[in-house]
C-alpha cells in the first residue's frame, strides 16, 4: 500500500503554484502596462462620449437613427455616403440601442477598430523585435494616441476601420505573405485605402505576385455589397459611392496639412490635374523603388508602407486632416521597431493635433505650421529610402528645443484663438517649430561606416 501511495504521488504531485510563475519572464511589466493603458483609454473614450461637431449632427446621428428605425430594411436604401460595409456596422450598433445614446454607439464602432489597430501594431512590433516591452509600448501608443482620440472618441469618425485592414495588409507583407486580400477589404470600407496602393503595387512587383490578385479588389467590394444588392439597392448606386465622394468638394484645399494649403489662387481644374499627376508619378516611382530595392526585412517593408501612406495624402488635393491617420499609426510601429524613427511618430502626432484643432477649435492658423512640418517629414522619408539604413542617437538638446518650440506654438495658438491674422509672434513661433523639427530629425539620425547602430547615444 505504501508503494502505491508513493507511485500515486509521483504521478500526480500537488504543490502550491506561484501566480507569477504563469507569466514568462519579461512579460509581467509589458502586460501590466498594456492593461493600465487599456483602462485609461476606455476612460478617455467614456469622458469624450458627448463631445461632438457639425459632422456628427449632419451625418452620423441621422445615419444611425435611420438604421435603427428601419432595421434590416435600411439595406435597400442609400442613406449614407459611405460604402455598404459601414451600413452593416450601423445596423449592428443599432441592435444595442438600449445601451446608450446614438452618438456613443457610433463612437463605439470606431473604438472597436481602434483597439484592433493597437493590437495589429503591437503584433507588428513583436514579430519584428521579439521584445515584449516594445510591443506593449506600441499598443499603448496607438490606443492613447492624440489623433486616435480626436478621430474616434471626440468626432466619431470611421478612419480606424479602413486603417485596421490596411495595417493587417502591411503586417502580412512584413511576414512575406500576401497582403492583398485585407487591402481589398480596406478599399471596400473607404477609398482612402488607395494611399497604400503604391506600396501594394511595389510588393506585387517585388514578390512576383500574379497580377490576377488585383482582381480581388473589385471582387471583394462587390461580394461585400451583395446584401444591399439583394435588398434592392441599385448596382449603380453601390459602384458610384466613391465617385460621389470625389465630387462632393470643389476646393483644392479642404483641411489637410499638405502642399495645397499654399495653393491660393490656383484654378480648381488645373490644381486637380497637377495633384493627380504628382501623386501618380510619385506613387509609380515608389513602386519601382520597392520592386528594385535590395533591402529586406520587416523594418524596410514598414518604412516603404509609411512612405506610401504619407506621400499620397500629402500630394493629392481635396484631402481632409483625417487622411494622415494610417500614416500616424504606422509611424508608431516604425518608431517602436527602430527608435531612430521616434521623431517621425511624434511629429506626425503633433501635426495631426494641429490639423484637428483647426476644425475642432477654429484655430485656422494651426494648419500652416503643420503643413511645414509634414513637408519636412515627407522629405526625410524619401531621403531615408534613398540613403538606406542608418544608425540613430537621442540628441537631448534637439528634443528640448523641439519641445519648447512646439509648446510655444501651442501657447500662441491658444492665446490667439481663432484669429487668422499672422503676426510677428506667430511667424516666429511657426518658423522656430519648423526649424526645430528639421533639426530634431537630422540630429536623431547619423551615418555609420559599418551599418546601423541600434544603441542610444547622447
Amino acid at each position: 500500500m505504501k508503494d502505491i501511495v508513493e507511485i500515486g504521488a509521483l504521478r500526480a504531485p500537488y504543490r502550491c503554484v506561484d501566480p507569477d510563475e504563469t507569466l514568462p519572464e519579461g512579460w509581467r511589466i509589458p502586460i501590466a502596462a498594456a492593461a493600465g493603458c487599456g483602462f485609461v483609454g476606455f476612460a478617455l473614450r467614456y469622458l469624450a462620449r458627448e463631445h461632438t461637431n457639425v459632422d456628427a449632427f449632419q451625418f452620423l446621428i441621422p445615419w444611425y437613427t435611420f438604421a435603427r428605425d428601419h432595421g434590416i430594411g435600411a439595406l435597400g436604401e442609400a442613406f449614407t455616403n459611405y460604402t455598404p460595409f459601414y451600413t452593416y456596422l450601423l445596423l449592428i450598433a443599432a441592435r444595442f440601442d438600449w445601451l446608450g445614446q446614438p452618438l456613443s454607439l457610433v463612437k463605439t464602432i470606431s473604438a472597436v477598430f481602434e483597439f484592433g489597430c493597437a493590437a495589429v501594431v503591437a503584433q507588428m512590433v513583436w514579430r519584428a523585435t521579439k521584445m515584449p516591452l516594445r510591443a506593449s509600448m506600441a499598443f499603448c501608443a496607438v490606443w492613447l494616441a492624440p489623433t486616435v482620440i480626436f478621430n474616434g472618441a471626440m468626432w466619431g469618425q470611421s478612419d480606424s476601420i479602413w486603417t485596421f485592414f490596411t495595417l493587417i495588409s502591411v503586417a502580412l507583407f512584413m511576414r512575406d505573405r500576401n497582403g492583398i486580400p485585407p487591402f481589398a477589404v480596406a478599399f471596400s470600407v473607404k477609398a482612402q485605402s488607395v494611399f497604400l496602393g503604391p506600396f501594394v503595387l511595389g510588393m506585387i512587383l517585388r514578390r512576383k505576385i500574379h497580377a490576377a490578385w488585383l482582381a480581388a479588389i473589385p471582387a471583394v467590394y462587390l461580394a461585400l455589397a451583395i446584401p444591399v444588392l439583394v435588398a434592392g439597392r441599385s448596382l449603380g448606386s453601390v459602384i458610384g459611392v466613391y465617385m460621389d465622394q470625389v465630387n462632393t468638394f470643389d476646393r483644392l484645399f479642404i483641411s489637410a496639412a499638405n502642399i495645397w494649403i499654399f495653393s491660393a489662387g490656383m484654378p480648381y481644374a488645373i490644381g486637380v490635374a497637377i495633384g493627380v499627376v504628382l501623386a501618380t508619378a510619385s506613387g509609380l516611382a515608389l513602386s519601382i523603388f520597392i520592386a528594385r530595392s535590395r533591402r529586406t526585412g520587416p523594418e524596410f517593408i514598414l518604412l516603404v508602407a509609411c512612405a506610401s501612406l504619407m506621400l499620397m495624402p500629402y500630394l493629392l488635393p481635396k484631402m481632409h486632416e483625417r487622411y494622415f491617420y494610417a500614416f500616424e499609426l504606422a509611424s508608431i510601429a516604425l518608431a517602436c521597431i527602430n527608435p531612430r524613427y521616434l521623431p517621425f511618430a511624434v511629429i506626425a502626432q503633433i501635426d495631426g493635433v494641429l490639423s484637428y484643432l483647426a476644425f475642432d477649435a477654429g484655430m485656422a492658423m494651426s494648419l500652416p505650421p503643420a503643413a511645414l512640418c509634414n513637408t519636412i517629414l515627407a522629405l526625410y522619408l524619401v531621403l531615408d529610402l534613398k540613403r538606406g539604413e542608418r544608425g540613430f542617437r537621442f540628441p537631448k538638446l534637439a528634443w528640448l528645443g523641439f519641445a519648447v518650440a512646439i509648446a510655444g506654438l501651442f501657447a500662441y495658438l491658444a492665446f490667439a484663438g481663432s484669429d487668422s491674422t499672422p503676426s510677428p509672434a506667430y511667424l516666429f513661433a511657426t518658423g522656430l517649430a519648423a526649424a526645430m523639427t528639421l533639426r530634431l530629425i537630422k540630429e536623431s539620425q547619423r551615418s555609420t561606416a559599418d551599418g546601423p547602430d541600434r544603441s542610444p547615444r547622447v
